[in-house]
């Protein structure tokens, strides 16, 4: 079928579609004002989709339903299609819509499958002054800072990640905030928070899995998931010849989420298993799997990007239902567990994020500008671990001149002060409702 074929077919279904049911996600409208190119990107299956569907929904408010367009570049009548045969969709889009004067927005939701599109792009953003693109990806490629020359500096960008416990709240019927102090004082809805917590902690944030009732398909579809992310999104996409290896090192940093690891340690566990691999081949791995937002590596904070880059690297999974539906047995993690869903909640509020290494150590440590401004410490509870957990963080607020440090816990709360200094203790579900 010819090009130009393809594309009225995907145009004239685009005419006929109603947009689905969908859970409000959190969204700064003035990311969709702006005149760049907007760059939604987040793992696969996060809700990247659902979330173009909610612009367009909020659109059709103000915009007539033919100045929006929208293209699914996972289409499988789409290919082979690249970028350089885009150049037929605005004659295409022209013919058989009629926008009336004033802004276009073209949703284009998996555009990294086109060959070529970043050249299309750039020429639209230049020429078509009336279109606003929306572009969405599962791969960091989207980010400005790691997009080609071509495009750099022209586009801003959203992350979707799976939903934030307050999303997830949403899906249950519960609007609820962190200034409701009642929250933690009623035993009933503590009891209520608690329960809902443990789901979100067990099952994750991926939208699909948090609408499913059915235990056994929500495994089955994270664990499906996982083989789509290692098989479409790296070994595909990067052209991985090891597969074997690449995937044993990422059941590997899973089963050791939240651990320190090194590529020495690394390479020398997979040799024990029958795997040659090399320290830089396995660099690559674990730059794969961030690329595609499946694993995020922290550093020890130094302001020597050299001794930063000797220290161990702590890993981090996208989702914790991920981990759980992969490894043998979850039930004995609940505390790296938590320092998961609170790393991934640092990374879902841009926070620039260390952790603290020095005789003692502190799981995060936050950057604003130059300097250090907060301390938090993560553990299951501080009972019988209060002395070493404590210490961590102190030894961080000591180094950084902190007045204040957070402990993060499975259901306790307190105020302390050591030293003159105070401490708040905290629920991770609570916390997880703060603002900020």
């Amino acid at each position: 079928m010819r090009t130009e074929d393809k594309l009225k077919n995907i145009l004239r279904d685009w005419k006929e579609f109603e947009l689905p049911e969908h859970v409000k996600r959190e969204f700064d409208k003035i990311f969709l004002e702006n005149d760049k190119i907007l760059t939604i990107i987040g793992p696969r299956r996060a809700g990247k989709t659902y979330l173009c569907y909610q612009l367009i929904e909020w659109l059709k408010d103000e915009v007539p339903e033919d100045n929006i367009l929208y293209i699914n570049f996972e289409d499988e009548r789409l290919h082979p299609l690249e970028g350089d045969e885009l150049t037929k969709l605005l004659d295409i889009y022209y013919e058989l819509f009629s926008p009336e004067e004033g802004k276009k927005y073209f949703f284009l939701d998996e555009i990294q499958e086109m060959e070529h599109w970043e050249k299309w792009c750039r020429r639209i953003d230049e020429q078509e002054k009336d279109i606003k693109l929306i572009l969405t990806g599962s791969t960091s490629k989207l980010l400005s800072k790691e997009l080609s020359t071509s495009l750099r500096g022209r586009t801003l960008n959203w992350k979707v990640f799976p939903f934030s416990f307050k999303e997830f709240l949403k899906t249950k019927d519960i609007d609820i905030d962190y200034e409701d102090r009642n929250i933690f004082y009623s035993t009933k809805k503590r009891s209520r928070m608690k329960a809902l917590f443990n789901e979100y902690l067990r099952d994750g944030g991926f939208p699909e899995i948090v609408l499913e009732e059915e235990e056994m398909l929500k495994k089955k579809t994270l664990q499906e998931y996982f083989s789509t992310i290692y098989y479409k999104d790296i070994i595909e996409r990067f052209n991985v010849g090891n597969i074997p290896a690449l995937e044993d090192f990422l059941k590997m940093r899973l089963d050791n989420f939240t651990g320190q690891m090194t590529l020495t340690q690394s390479r020398n566990n997979l040799k024990s298993i029958g795997h040659s691999v090399g320290k830089a081949t396995l660099k690559k791995y674990l730059n794969h799997a961030e690329e595609v937002f499946f694993l995020f590596k922290l550093e020890a904070y130094s302001t020597s990007r050299k001794k930063r880059s000797r220290n161990p690297r702590k890993i981090y999974a996208i989702d914790t239902g991920l981990v759980n539906a992969v490894r043998f047995d979850f039930s004995e993690e609940y505390g790296p567990a938590l320092e998961n869903i609170v790393f991934i909640e640092l990374k879902r509020r841009e926070k620039d994020v260390y952790y603290h290494k020095n005789e003692d150590e502190c799981d995060f440590i936050i950057k604003e500008g130059r300097d250090i401004k907060s301390a938090i410490q993560v553990t299951k509870t501080l009972e019988g671990t209060r002395e070493r957990e404590l210490q961590g963080l102190e030894d961080a607020m000591e180094e950084y001149d902190l007045e204040e440090g957070l402990v993060l816990t499975e259901n306790e709360k307190d105020d302390l002060v050591l030293d003159g200094k105070e401490i708040y203790v905290l629920p991770v579900w609570l916390w997880l409702l703060s603002h900020d």
